[in-house]
């Protein structure tokens, strides 16, 4: 079942689940009690819904190999009930969020300059944390991981590929801080620089 579908049924079933309850609460007859009771059913089949489907998509992204790390920022006691996800492949880091309107930032590995790596209290006691990383790129200059499991090798994985993708690209960061672009001809070489310090 494809990320849509899985989306479009949990939509549906939160609009059954919350009529019926509209309509236990408008009904006189029925006691205070009952409404109660159907409303933290309501959303708790709401909860298991959104799970569920946060676990299907998780499965089938991580199903396909291109990627080098794939996470959804963290929500309510750590879990991935959150609509933003992140990752990495070996050329570029991702964050895409939203349900139906979505927003996605990219950010090339070889223009990251610098990042941090954050952990409040209640971060350290779920066990996630937030990778800044900041890159040359215009249109994305700073980018959030937020609330992330093993932040600490996520932001390690992020250093050990940016400095393999500008080994490949044969660039530094100094270069790149100049403003130059490179690779105007897509062949993987870098245009404007004939070596690497």
């Amino acid at each position: 079942m494809s990320r849509g579908k899985v989306y479009f049924a949990t939509f549906i079933s939160f609009v059954i689940e919350a009529v019926l309850c509209v309509i236990l609460w408008l009904i006189h007859d029925v006691p205070i009690y009952v409404c109660v009771i159907a409303t933290i059913l309501c959303v708790v089949l709401f909860l298991k819904d959104i799970y569920v489907s946060a676990l299907v998509s998780s499965e089938s992204i991580k199903e396909n190999s291109k990627y080098k790390w794939y996470d959804r920022k963290r929500t309510f006691l750590g879990l991935p009930w959150s609509f933003t996800k992140y990752y990495l492949t070996s050329e570029k880091l991702v964050t895409d969020r939203g349900l139906f309107n979505t927003k996605e930032d990219e950010v090339k590995l070889y223009r990251i300059t610098d990042f941090s790596l954050t952990r409040s209290f209640w971060q350290k006691i779920l066990g996630l944390g937030t990778v800044k990383v900041i890159s040359f790129d215009k249109s994305c200059p700073a980018l959030e991981l937020k609330n992330i499991k093993k932040s600490s090798a996520v932001k390690e994985l992020i250093s050990k590929l940016v400095e393999e993708e500008r080994d490949r690209k044969r660039v530094n960061a100094r270069e790149i801080g100049a403003g130059q672009d490179f690779d105007h001809d897509f062949d993987d070489r870098d245009d404007s620089f004939e070596s690497h310090e």
